[in-house]
């Protein structure tokens, strides 16, 4: 992919109202259940490790768990995945083909382990017809070893439906597989949309069964003192197949003001999704909803979430619970679930304005997702404050977590177009401490 595409993908991602604070005051949004069942400020009952011990742990076979008072070593397998260019940590993805083959995607290479992710051999890729990789979003891997991808173009006035691909060689070539229609109105107002992104993509459960997410947006027809476009209303609508990508169900709508996330099977059979809940605070907010909102670090006056919230749907996806909130900090934002055969759930979210140094830190459920400990798994350490990771778990529990990170120290602050030659992917095969057995 050349540098104008990606920068334009940059772009996209920094489209006013997903970045930005500048919101219209929307109706009254969807139910929200803001009671954590933990904070996530500082959890383990000790400080957050230093930027030296991160970096440290970073270069180290291990990585850090704090629990009980205590910041202790849990020895794990670490490799690093071939390099690509250009890359950021917002490109990380990773999936589970036949025989237990595993696969990360980066911008122009398909790499891929047959022993769990601690030896990679990678190869060239072609995007479908037409289509540039930023247009494609995530590529998923189907039992039999199919990929699937959906393409599709994002941005303002665009009404083309998205279309479905698959490769039966591994991303060398793709044949049409079908078609999604996109004659979406925003729901509340029922207006057409301004705009469309596709930040969520295409998500593959256990069973393979297929989500794929698109992003509405409408802006209100006013403008900010700075001629900038104010975002009225977000919602994330998806669609559902379960038969490869050949069919598709929807749209539905899973609701507004979400985004970036993932979703697992959990051992009950329901879904757990994870998503990135985004807005201001508007007059209806109770006193007790507006008490667990932050604050963005450059506006501490303006209130609001963006936050990693959880939901249900308890029957394969055709519906589903109102999110509840998980992470407590405003800039906790993106996660990705896992899940493990005994009920454990693991959550893997970025932490990009504090506090603590910026890295991946890996929550703990072991009740598949309806309470959470407090304990915290410090995964990697990096000098751009959005850490993106993306997890599957081995046919032995062991989970391969795939994270984004950038150590170079001439990164700080969101340098998009600075980050894309220096972001690295590391494989981390690791276990959460049961209650059972100690770190090693």
């Amino acid at each position: 992919m050349n540098t104008f595409l990606y920068r334009s993908l940059i772009m996209a991602l920094m489209a006013p109202g997903w970045m930005s604070s500048a919101f219209a005051e929307p109706a009254l949004p969807m139910e929200l259940i803001a009671k954590p069942t933990v904070m996530t400020d500082q959890m383990g009952g000790v400080p957050h490790p230093s930027k030296n011990d991160l970096v440290r742990m970073h270069q180290s076979g291990y990585i850090l768990r704090a629990r009980n008072g205590k910041l202790s070593r849990l020895n794990v397998e670490k490799t690093l995945l071939p390099h690509d260019f250009p890359m950021t940590p917002q490109g990380v993805q990773v999936d589970l083909g036949a025989d237990n083959t595993l696969f990360v995607r980066l911008t122009n290479k398909l790499c891929k382990s047959k022993d769990g992710g601690r030896t990679w051999t990678s190869h060239l890729i072609n995007a479908p017809g037409g289509y540039a990789i930023s247009q494609t979003g995530r590529w998923k891997v189907m039992s039999d070893g199919t990929l699937i991808c959906v393409s599709v173009i994002s941005g303002e006035d665009e009404r083309a439906a998205a279309r479905v691909w698959e490769s039966k060689d591994e991303a060398r070539s793709w044949k049409p597989r079908s078609k999604i229609p996109l004659n979406l109105n925003v729901p509340q107002t029922g207006h057409p949309y301004d705009a469309r992104y596709c930040h969520r993509g295409l998500e593959r459960l256990q069973d393979d069964t297929l989500l794929w997410f698109i992003e509405l947006r409408e802006f209100s027809r006013e403008r900010t003192e700075q001629e900038q476009k104010v975002l009225k209303h977000h919602a994330l609508f998806y669609f559902r197949s379960k038969d490869g990508g050949k069919s598709w169900q929807g749209p539905s709508l899973m609701g507004d003001w979400l985004n970036e996330g993932a979703a697992t099977l959990l051992p009950s059979g329901r879904i757990l999704a994870t998503v990135r809940y985004q807005r201001d605070r508007i007059s209806q907010d109770s006193p007790d909803l507006v008490k667990h909102m932050g604050a963005y670090f450059k506006t501490p006056d303006r209130p609001g979430f963006k936050n990693v919230f959880l939901m249900n749907s308890n029957d394969g996806g055709s519906s589903w619970t109102p999110p509840r909130m998980l992470t407590t900090v405003y800039g906790q934002t993106f996660g990705y679930p896992a899940a493990l055969g005994d009920g454990t759930v693991v959550v893997v979210h970025d932490t990009r304005y504090g506090p603590g140094p910026p890295g991946s830190r890996a929550l703990i459920s072991r009740d598949q997702g309806q309470t959470w400990e407090d304990e915290v798994y410090y995964l990697d350490s990096t000098n751009f404050p959005g850490s993106y990771t993306a997890s599957v778990v081995l046919a032995d529990d062991t989970i391969l977590t795939i994270a984004g990170s950038c150590t170079d120290p001439s990164i700080s602050g969101f340098d998009w177009e600075n980050v894309q030659d220096k972001t690295d992917l590391y494989s981390i095969r690791w276990k959460p401490v049961t209650e059972l057995h100690g770190p090693t």
